[in-house]
């Protein structure tokens, strides 16, 4: 083989390799990255995630007296019910964010799911709040609630 053959079978060769890896590299990346799946988990450094492009989620917990659930500071509920997971029964509440009376906002749709559980190492009267929020995306609000509800279905507190 002559140098020149040598040299554009080499860079045949390479840009063959480069090619592969762009396309096989993606194919890899979705394969390890479950369908349909969130996995919300609690801690110091807790971020929300956009489900689905309908809602914006954030988990969180709180201790407080009997019955007590805080929501956002300037928020109005709209609607209070109850259902039935598998986990226990939970409440839904729908609440209207607009923003502060200094930073006034349009207001936003939230979806807060809980359940409550007597904190057993405290007081009986303390009880802990566990919650799944959901901040409504767009003009979807039928459809978020929804899917707030199905998250909720699989959700497992320790």
């Amino acid at each position: 083989m002559t140098k020149k053959s040598t040299v554009f079978i080499s860079l045949l060769i390479g840009l063959i390799s480069i090619l592969m890896t762009f396309i096989l590299l993606p194919k890899s990346n979705e394969a390890t990255t479950p369908n349909n799946s969130v996995t919300l988990t609690l801690d110091e450094h807790t971020d929300s995630v956009i489900w689905k492009d309908f809602i914006k989620l954030t988990v969180g917990q709180q201790d407080g007296p009997t019955e007590h659930v805080s929501i956002r500071n300037h928020s109005e509920i709209t609607n209070k019910e109850s259902i039935h997971l598998p986990i226990g029964q939970a409440t839904l509440i729908r609440f209207l964010h607009g923003g502060s009376a200094a930073y006034p906002a349009p207001d936003n749709v939230f979806y807060l799911i809980y359940i409550q559980k007597p904190v057993k190492e405290k007081s009986e009267e303390l009880i802990r709040t566990y919650y799944i929020e959901g901040e409504v995306i767009g003009d979807s609000e039928i459809i978020a609630k929804e899917e707030l509800i199905k998250l909720a279905h699989a959700w497992k507190v320790e």
